[in-house]
C-alpha cells in the first residue's frame, strides 16, 4: 500500500518557519503603524508580547527541527497555537473589526495544505470559536469619532469567518489531496520505469555474461574430454574427470537458458524492433487475453517501421491495450499506419465507448466511470498521455463510428527509432 509521505510523513520545517517569521514581522510592523503613525490608542506591552510568544515558538520550531523533523502532531500543535495567538492579538486591537481579522483563516490554508483531513477540520473548530469569542468580547479601537456597527453587520461578519474557514480548508484539502494522488500516481509511473530499465540492464549484464563465458568453458570441456580419453576406468582420478564433466555439461546448460531468455540490448542502445513485435508481446506476454480477440491491422507491403524498447513507449501501450481489453465486449483493432515522419497507431474496440463526460475530460486525472472501484483510480489514460508527451508524441480520443472507444497515438519515428 501507497503510503504519502505529505500525508503520513514529516514536514519540511522551514515552510512553516519562514511563515512564521514572516507573520511575526508582519504583526509588529501593523502593531507599530496603528500607535505610532495612526495615533489609535492599543494596549501595546501586551500586543507585544502576544507577538514574542509567536517568536518564541518559532525559535523552539528551530532547535527541535535541527534534531528532527516535524510530524504531524507537532504541526498540528503550532497550528493550534497560531490560531490562538491571532485570536489574541485581535482581541487587543478590535476583534471581527479589525481589518486584518481575515487573517486568522491562514493556519486553515496551511494545514489543509499539508495535513490530514481530521486535523484540518479540529482547526476550523477552533477558529470557529475563536471568532464567536471576538465576536463578544474584544478591547475595541478608538476610532476618534463614534462609530456604531449595528448588530446584523457583526454577525454577518462572524458568519462569513467561519464558512470562509470551511470552504477555504474544503477546497484546499481537495486540490492539495488531488496533486499529492497525482504525484503519487506518477511516482508510480517512474518507479515501473526504474525497475524495467534495471531489468533489462541485468538481463544484459547476464547475456554478456552468458557470451564471455563460453569460450573460457569450451576449452575446458576439449581439456576435460582429452583427460577422460587419458585416464583408465581403473585410475585414482577417474571419477573425479568424470564428475568434472557432467558439472561442465550443466553449466553449458544453464549458460544456455540464459541466452535464450535474454539478449544483448540494454535500453537505449539496443537494436530496434519492429512496432508490430513489439505490440504483438505486450498484448500476449503482459495482458494475455482470454475473451478478447485483438487483430492488428497494417500494410504488410511497406517496409514495417523499425522502434527502441523506450520503458515509456511500452508501458503507455500496455495501458491503451489493457483498457481497450477491459472495456471491449468481443474484439479490438489496432490500426496501424506511418509516413517518413510519424508513426500513427489507432487502438478501437467494440465496447460501449466514451460517456459525453469522459470523453471531455479524456486524458485528465480522475476520470473515469470506474474511479475509486477495484482500485481503479482514473489516472490509466493520463499516465499513458503523459508518458507518451514525454518522448515527443500526443495521444487523442473519440468513439468510433460503430461505437466503441477510439484512441490515436501520434509518434515522430526519430524519437523512437
Amino acid at each position: 500500500m501507497n503510503i504519502d509521505p505529505l500525508i503520513r510523513g514529516p514536514i519540511d520545517p522551514h515552510a512553516i518557519f519562514v511563515i512564521r517569521w514572516v507573520a511575526v514581522a508582519g504583526q509588529l510592523a501593523a502593531l507599530l503603524f496603528t500607535y505610532s503613525i495612526l495615533k489609535f490608542e492599543l494596549p501595546l506591552l501586551p500586543a507585544i508580547a502576544v507577538i514574542s510568544s509567536s517568536a518564541i515558538v518559532n525559535l523552539w520550531h528551530i532547535h527541535a527541527a535541527q534534531r528532527r523533523r516535524l510530524y504531524q502532531q507537532a504541526n498540528f500543535l503550532e497550528l493550534g497555537f497560531d490560531v490562538i495567538q491571532i485570536a489574541a492579538l485581535l482581541y487587543l486591537t478590535g476583534g471581527l473589526l479589525n481589518p486584518f481579522s481575515i487573517l486568522i483563516l491562514a493556519p486553515v490554508v496551511v494545514s489543509a495544505a499539508v495535513l490530514r483531513q481530521k486535523s484540518t477540520l479540529l482547526l476550523v473548530g477552533l477558529v470557529a470559536v475563536s471568532v464567536s469569542f471576538l465576536a463578544l468580547s474584544y478591547h475595541p479601537l478608538d476610532w476618534g469619532q463614534p462609530v456604531d456597527f449595528p448588530f446584523l453587520y457583526l454577525t454577518g461578519l462572524w458568519l462569513a469567518l467561519i464558512i470562509s474557514s470551511c470552504f477555504i480548508g474544503g477546497y484546499t484539502w481537495w486540490v492539495a489531496s488531488s496533486a499529492r494522488r497525482i504525484s503519487s500516481a506518477l511516482a508510480d509511473a517512474k518507479l515501473a520505469l526504474v525497475e524495467e530499465q534495471q531489468s533489462r540492464a541485468i538481463g544484459a549484464l547476464a547475456t554478456s555474461a552468458a557470451h564471455k563465458l563460453g569460450s573460457p568453458l569450451n576449452t575446458i570441456t576439449v581439456i576435460a574430454h582429452e583427460l577422460s580419453h587419458d585416464i583408465t576406468p581403473d585410475h585414482p582420478i577417474y571419477e573425479d574427470i568424470t564428475l568434472l564433466s557432467a558439472e561442465i555439461e550443466r553449466c553449458r546448460v544453464i549458460l544456455s537458458e540464459i541466452d535464450s531468455h535474454t539478449s544483448l540490448k540494454s535500453l537505449e542502445t539496443e537494436s530496434p524492433e519492429s512496432i508490430i513485435t513489439l505490440i504483438e508481446e505486450i498484448i500476449y506476454s503482459r495482458l494475455s487475453p482470454t475473451q478478447t480477440n485483438f487483430k492488428l491491422v497494417y500494410n504488410r507491403g511497406k517496409s514495417i517501421p523499425v522502434v527502441r524498447r523506450r520503458p515509456e513507449l511500452v508501458h503507455a501501450l500496455e495501458n491503451l491495450l489493457q483498457n481497450a481489453d477491459e472495456f471491449s465486449a468481443h474484439d479490438v483493432m489496432v490500426n496501424i499506419e506511418w509516413t517518413a515522419i510519424d508513426l500513427h497507431i489507432d487502438i478501437v474496440d467494440d465496447g460501449p465507448g466514451f460517456t459525453r463526460v469522459t470523453l471531455a475530460r479524456a486524458g485528465q486525472p480522475w476520470n473515469s466511470t470506474r474511479a475509486g472501484q477495484k482500485g481503479h483510480r482514473g489516472l490509466g489514460l493520463f499516465i499513458a498521455r503523459s508518458l507518451l508527451e514525454s518522448i515527443g508524441g500526443s495521444i487523442s480520443f473519440a468513439n468510433d463510428n460503430l461505437g466503441g472507444g477510439k484512441v490515436g497515438i501520434m509518434l515522430p519515428r526519430e524519437s523512437i527509432s
